[in-house]
């Protein structure tokens, strides 16, 4: 199923997955643990935080074009679940797509060095009335 309509208060432990394995940086981990949950229904809401996951990894990796595209690839899916889905504060991961947007040069790669100075961190993916 397509967009983001939200009758669940639940979150699913594959989410909760996806928020620690983003913490630790481990971005192929992150996105495979939403790759079912994702498949399962078709959500875009997932779909847009799998497509974080694999910028992260392509921008780590100095591959600039491929994370832009999904950067905004990701703000693109994610915008329809404003508010929030799934309890996640999707304006706080609209801003960091915005942030990181305005950061990364429109170049087609980087090398590590230039990576890490542009200070992109992992997003910080907030839960409403939720503390994790």
């Amino acid at each position: 199923m397509k967009g983001c309509f939200d009758m669940e208060e639940s979150i699913p432990q594959e989410l909760l997955d996806y928020v620690q394995y983003m913490k630790e940086s481990r971005y192929f981990d992150a996105h495979e643990v939403l790759e079912e949950l994702w498949h399962s229904d078709r959500n875009d809401f997932y779909k847009g935080l799998i497509q974080i996951a694999v910028a992260l990894f392509h921008l780590r990796n100095g591959n600039i074009k491929g994370a832009r595209h999904l950067f905004k690839r990701a703000r693109h899916l994610l915008t329809p679940c404003l508010p929030a889905y799934r309890r996640v504060d999707v304006r706080c991961l609209i801003d960091y797509l915005n942030d990181c947007l305005q950061v990364i040069p429109d170049v087609t790669e980087l090398e590590r060095n230039e990576v890490e100075r542009l200070g992109i961190q992992n997003p910080h993916i907030v839960f409403n009335n939720l503390e994790i």
